[in-house]
């Protein structure tokens, strides 16, 4: 759709010309929306910041074995930046939207949506902005469309809703059919990626979706009467496995290894409740000289450093000489399925020129 201009007859059919009309309310909009975006990376950070108070101390331990499969403890929190490419925000990320902080099984971002601190000093658009981030999940999305200068349409694999996402450096990036496991946070109409993201190619989501549906009857057999699903709040960790066993070169069949052991552990589960599955004890014969190898998965991963993304916020900025990804990680891994990371960040907009004086 073309851009109205400022003489053309207003589109809302008062015969009015648009700058006499709607657009002083569609100027004050815009503009909202920017106060919002640039309020987003303001938030983040301090939600990012309070995962390290003092009263989360008891929790920080027990989330950490859960977000990397017991792969790290507690006294090496300090070097996980060392041990995996952007370690502590993918970790802090998830501790602050997902993980249980509390007696009541509550996030840090629901707690601090219900009752702000007043010490956090959150100004009014990091306020608004709050109370919809508090259903935001570590989920895994695929790339149904790539805009051109914009973004992405992303579609959840969990639930099948589909997202704009607001990503002009991602558009550069990203490709249909490509696989995205990230936290989106909501700012007016559109999605932008919080914190670090896992990019991996088109070949990988067939086996996401086995290792899903793994889950979720796993999940199913052992809480039948249960409210929640599969993926929520804590046990989003699993979409963190799954990145964490994606192959390498050095162990090209770790993601197998993950599969083999669901299968397994399902099979089992099955038996166990006297739900056996035809096939299950060919599944089982053949998958018994490997189970134990299914154990050592390496606990490094491919996140890209040089992925980290400045977004451009304004639509009217889009100059793809202006792309702000890191001229070093314009290409995909060699690997077909290893993952890449971005993180947004604010940069200064560009003017539009009708809104001048």
């Amino acid at each position: 759709m073309s851009k109205v201009k400022r003489n053309d007859p207003c589109p809302c059919g008062s015969g009015k010309k648009y700058k006499h009309c709607h657009e002083p309310i569609d100027r004050a909009h815009d503009d909202h929306l920017r106060l919002l975006r640039r309020a987003m990376d303001r938030l983040f950070s301090t939600l990012i910041e309070a995962t390290q108070a003092e009263e989360l101390l008891p929790y920080v331990g027990p989330n950490l074995q859960t977000y990397w499969e017991g792969a790290y403890s507690l006294d090496q929190m300090s070097e996980l930046d060392e041990l995996e490419d952007r370690g502590s925000e993918r970790f802090l990320t998830w501790l602050a939207f997902d993980a249980p902080t509390a007696d009541d099984q509550s996030t840090l971002v629901e707690r601090i949506a219900a009752s702000p601190p007043a010490d956090l000093e959150l100004d009014e658009h990091e306020l608004e902005l709050l109370p919809t981030w508090t259903s935001t999940r570590l989920r895994p999305y695929i790339v149904s469309e790539v805009i051109k200068g914009k973004g992405a349409r992303v579609r959840d694999l969990l639930s099948d809703a589909e997202y704009s996402l607001r990503d002009h450096a991602a558009a550069k990036r990203l490709e249909d059919g490509e696989l995205l496991i990230a936290h989106l946070v909501p700012v007016g109409d559109d999605y932008f990626i919080a914190g670090a993201a896992a990019q991996a190619t088109a070949d990988t989501v067939e086996k996401l979706q086995e290792f899903i549906a793994i889950e979720q009857e796993s999940w199913s057999l052992e809480h039948p009467d249960a409210a929640e699903a599969p993926f929520d709040h804590a046990r989003s960790a699993r979409l963190n496995h799954f990145v964490m066993a994606l192959p390498r070169e050095e162990h090209p069949s770790r993601l197998d290894d993950l599969l083999l052991k669901g299968r397994v552990g399902l099979s089992m589960a099955r038996s166990a409740l006297g739900k056996h599955t035809p096939g299950d004890d060919e599944d089982d014969l053949d998958s018994d000289a490997d189970t134990d190898d299914a154990e050592d998965w390496d606990d490094d991963d491919d996140w890209d450093d040089d992925a980290d993304a400045d977004d451009d916020w304004d639509d009217d900025a889009d100059d793809a000489d202006d792309d702000d990804w890191d001229d070093d990680a314009d290409d995909l891994p060699a690997s077909a399925s290893a993952p890449t990371v971005a993180s947004p960040a604010t940069q200064p907009e560009a003017e539009d020129p009708e809104h001048a004086p």
